[in-house]
């Protein structure tokens, strides 16, 4: 790769930090397993550890996938096979609530069209999500002894969005792949990704919760405060409503959706072994054509109609990440076939079959990742492709 063309990554970061609107991040590029650039800004250490929240998601992704390669899942098997709490669906209409015509399958949970939602104010469901919620919450405050199968099997009484595979909406479904693979293996979820996953892809800083004694190694969460974008240290109100008011705490659930703490390096390992169809320093995480498999478009036409996500523009999805379709729609000299995921705070990454070329991309800003830096910066990274 053109070492000079990713020297605008440099320059890119040091003036989104003169106009302070990065105060701390790190990246990491990698090209046919070589690394090709590296660095850290601001407030970041090379070791920081950061909530990658829904970078979680294909992680989830790959310890389903272990257990459909040993033949202990079916996509297309109803959740309530393995969940009772989702027997009995209904749908929010119009008319009111009337019972899902068919069953929520695993393949609706992982490519998001379960009709599952996230808590907001948006919609019914949405509301009483957040209401269940805020209630779940206050029982684990107060000590209530509560498994994580628990908490996911009351989260099946809240009302679908839509009929299960009418639409793509983003909701709590890889929280309940998540309760799947604790049903199916019998082991916590945690557990089952630290022998399966992260021993083996030495993630050795990615957990659920940060060790009491790599507290300092914690980075720094930052909110914006104006319209243009410049950031401040978050206050407490802010960690609260993004759940890291105890982040040496093991958390009430261990969520498949968002849950998850970890390391430029311990990401990148991940990203390492599906950018290499599955394997890492010679250990075999996932086959070859499973990787293929997970990396493809799994939406109809239809389906792709309502993703509603400015951040995958021109993109597919499946398995919870998109995928590159149209790059001309995205605004990208990238690849079709492209595919990763991000997560709240604007964590991010991005594999390219085609040209084995990978970005890890670490910040924590409380309102989220800044799309035209995400595209600056995916752009950079192309134009060095030499080779």
């Amino acid at each position: 790769m053109n070492q000079k063309q990713l020297k605008q990554l440099d320059a890119l970061f040091e003036k989104e930090m003169q106009e302070e609107r990065i105060k701390g991040a790190s990246l990491l590029v990698q090209h046919k397993g070589k690394t090709e650039f590296r660095n850290v800004y601001g407030s970041d250490r090379e070791d920081s550890i950061y909530k990658v929240f829904s970078m979680t998601k294909p992680i989830t992704t790959v310890a389903f996938m272990m257990l459909y390669e040993r033949g202990l899942v079916d996509v297309f098997d109803p959740v309530s096979k393995y969940l009772p709490g989702y027997e009995h669906m209904q749908v929010a209409t119009m008319r009111g609530l009337v019972d899902a015509d068919k069953p929520i399958t695993l393949k609706h949970l992982l490519n998001m069209t379960s009709g599952l939602v996230y808590p907001g104010d948006m919609s019914e469901p949405e509301r009483i999500m957040d209401d269940l919620y805020h209630e779940l919450h206050e029982k684990a405050v107060q000590g209530a002894n509560m498994s994580n199968l628990d908490i996911i099997n009351a989260l099946g009484s809240v009302p679908l969005l839509f009929q299960p595979g009418e639409r793509w909406h983003y909701g709590i479904s890889a929280d309940v792949i998540a309760g799947v693979v604790e049903v199916v293996t019998g082991v916590p979820y945690g557990e089952f990704l630290k022998k399966e996953i992260f021993e083996p892809l030495e993630m050795k800083d990615t957990g659920f919760y940060v060790k009491e004694e790599e507290y300092g190694r914690l980075a720094q969460m930052y909110s914006r405060i104006d319209d243009k974008g410049r950031l401040r240290e978050s206050d407490e109100k802010a960690y609260a409503w993004l759940n890291m008011y105890a982040p040496t705490k093991p958390p009430y659930i261990e969520s498949g959706g968002g849950g998850l703490y970890s390391t430029l390096e311990d990401y990148s390992h991940f990203v390492q072994m599906l950018a290499a169809k599955g394997t890492y320093q010679g250990k075999r995480i996932l086959g070859r054509k499973t990787v293929d498999y997970i990396s493809k478009n799994q939406l109809t036409p239809e389906q792709e109609k309502t993703i509603d996500f400015d951040s995958i523009l021109g993109y597919g999805y499946g398995n919870f990440m998109r995928v590159m379709k149209d790059p001309a729609k995205a605004g990208s000299n990238g690849s079709v076939g492209e595919y990763g995921w991000d997560g709240l705070p604007g964590t991010y990454f991005f594999i390219d079959p085609e040209e084995e070329l990978t970005l890890v991309y670490m910040q924590q800003i409380e309102q989220g990742g800044d799309l035209e830096l995400r595209r600056k910066m995916c752009q950079i990274i192309y134009a060095a492709l030499d080779d």
